[in-house]
C-alpha cells in the first residue's frame, strides 16, 4: 500500500514552478506572475474551489511547451509562437493521471474569446471553460506588459487601457470586468511585480498527495527537464525505470522502489540551469564550461530538499555524481555517506547514459557497457554490487529502460512535429 499523504500539492508546484524558472531567466517569474493574477480574476469571477484550483494549475503550465525551444526565450518571443507552445505543452501532459482537463485548458488558453466560443460551442461546459481559459490568458497577457524597470503601480492604467481594446474580441467581457475591479486593489500590482509565488499560499492545504500521485506529477516534470534538447530526450525516463528495477533486485520496499523511480526522474531537475550549447556540444567541455555542469545536482538537491516527504528522494536524486572515492562532485562525499539509494542512482545514471541512443552516437552494447561500469567499480567510482545485480539481471533491466526511454524519445519527436 503506498504512502496516501507523502507531500503536499502546495510544495510541488512550487518546487515545478523553481524548476521553470531556472530554465529561463529571460522568463524571471511569468509563470507565478501568470497563475497568480489568473486566480484573482478568476476568483472575482466567483470561480468555486475546484476551479480555482484548476485555473492556477493550469496558468502554472501554461507556457511548458517552450521547453523545446533551442535557447531560452523571453516573455514576447514565446508569445509571439503562443499558439503552437499551447498544443505543445497540451500534448506533453495530456496522457498522465489526472492532466487530461489542465491539458485542455492549456491547448485553447491562447485562443481568443471569439476562437474559443467557436471552438467550444459544442461543449457542455463551454460557460465555465470560458472562464478558466480566459482567466488565464488575460492574465498571461497582462504580465506579458511588464516593464520591470518601472515602478508597478505606475503601469496599471497602461496595462488596463491595452487589455480593454481587446473586450469582446480578444477578451470575455464578464472575465475583462473582473479583471479591472481586481486592478484597483494596490496590493495585487505589487504582489504580482514583488511576490508573485504567494500564490503557492492559495495552494496545498487543500489536499495531500499520495506517492503514487507524486510519481506521476514527477513524470511530468522529468518531461519538462528531457525536453530541453535531443541529446537528453529519454535520458531521465531511462534512469528512472533503470534505477527502479535495481531497487527492487536490491530487496527495497515497494515504497522505497516508488522513491527511487521519483528520484530517477528528478535527478537532473538542476541541469534546467545549464545552457543548451553546453548540454549539446560535441567535443570536450573546457573547465569553465564543466564547472557549469557540476552546479546541476546541487540545484537538484537544493529544489528538492524543501519538498516534505522528499529528504530521502533529495539525497538519492542530488548524490548521483558523487562517487565511493570521494572524488565525485559536488558534495565530494564518501562511501560512508552513500547509501543503498544514492548508490544505485549512480549506476542507473551511468548505465542509461551509455546505453541509450543519442543524436551523435548509438547505445553501448551489454559487452561495452559492462566493461565501462565494472571499470568505474574497479577506480572505486560506484558499487560493485549494485553492479553485480545489473549484470544478473541485465536483459531484464535494459528492457525496462528501453522501452520507457524509448517511449519518451517518441513523445518528443512527436512534439517537434506539432511545433513545425
Amino acid at each position: 500500500m503506498a504512502i496516501e499523504k507523502f507531500t503536499d500539492i502546495r510544495s510541488l508546484l512550487k518546487a515545478l514552478a523553481i524548476s521553470l524558472n531556472l530554465i529561463n531567466p529571460k522568463m524571471e517569474h511569468h509563470h507565478e506572475q501568470t497563475a497568480y493574477l489568473a486566480f484573482q480574476i478568476a476568483y472575482e469571477l466567483g470561480l468555486r474551489d475546484d476551479d480555482l484550483n484548476l485555473t492556477v494549475y493550469a496558468a502554472l503550465l501554461h507556457d511548458i511547451g517552450s521547453v523545446i525551444a533551442p535557447k531560452p526565450r523571453s516573455v514576447k518571443e514565446i508569445e509571439s509562437d503562443a499558439k503552437a507552445v499551447a498544443a505543445i505543452g497540451a500534448e506533453m501532459i495530456r496522457d498522465l493521471d489526472h492532466f487530461a482537463e489542465i491539458a485542455d485548458i492549456i491547448e485553447i488558453n491562447q485562443n481568443s474569446y471569439l476562437e474559443n466560443l467557436e471552438f467550444l460551442k459544442d461543449c457542455p461546459e463551454i460557460d465555465r471553460r470560458l472562464r478558466i481559459s480566459q482567466s488565464i490568458h488575460l492574465a498571461d497577457v497582462a504580465t506579458s506588459l511588464f516593464e520591470y524597470d518601472v515602478p508597478v503601480l505606475n503601469q496599471a492604467k497602461r496595462i488596463c487601457a491595452s487589455v480593454e481594446t481587446g473586450r469582446g474580441t480578444e477578451f470575455m467581457p464578464e472575465v475583462l470586468d473582473a479583471f479591472l475591479r481586481c486592478s484597483e486593489r494596490e496590493f495585487m500590482w505589487l504582489d504580482v511585480a514583488l511576490n508573485p509565488s504567494f500564490i503557492m499560499l492559495f495552494t496545498g492545504e487543500i489536499r495531500t498527495v499520495s506517492l503514487d500521485e507524486c510519481a506521476e506529477l514527477t513524470r511530468l516534470m522529468s518531461r519538462i527537464i528531457d525536453y530541453r534538447s535531443s541529446f537528453t530526450a529519454m535520458h531521465s525516463a531511462g534512469v528512472a525505470a533503470s534505477a527502479r528495477e535495481l531497487a527492487i533486485k536490491a530487496g527495497m520496499s515497494e515504497d522505497e522502489v516508488k522513491m527511487m523511480t521519483i528520484a530517477g526522474y528528478l535527478h537532473d531537475v538542476g541541469k534546467l540551469r545549464v545552457p543548451n550549447e553546453i548540454l549539446e556540444k560535441p567535443g570536450k567541455l573546457t573547465e569553465e564550461e564543466f564547472n557549469i555542469v557540476k552546479e546541476h545536482p546541487y540545484y537538484t538537491r537544493l529544489i528538492l530538499m524543501d519538498v516534505p516527504g522528499f529528504e530521502k528522494i533529495a539525497d538519492w536524486a542530488g548524490f548521483h555524481h558523487e562517487k565511493l572515492n570521494g572524488r565525485g562532485y559536488p558534495f565530494h562525499f564518501g562511501e560512508e555517506y552513500l547509501d543503498l539509494g544514492s548508490r544505485i542512482m549512480a549506476v542507473a545514471d551511468i548505465f542509461s547514459a551509455i546505453t541509450e541512443v543519442r543524436p551523435y552516437r548509438a547505445g553501448m552494447s551489454r559487452e561495452e557497457a559492462l566493461k565501462v561500469l565494472w571499470g568505474n567499480v574497479e577506480n572505486g567510482s560506484i558499487c560493485g554490487k549494485i553492479v553485480a545485480l545489473l549484470e544478473e539481471n541485465y536483459d531484464e533491466i535494459d528492457n525496462a529502460r528501453e522501452m520507457e526511454s524509448r517511449a519518451a524519445g517518441q513523445r518528443y519527436f512527436h512534439s517537434l512535429e506539432l511545433k513545425k
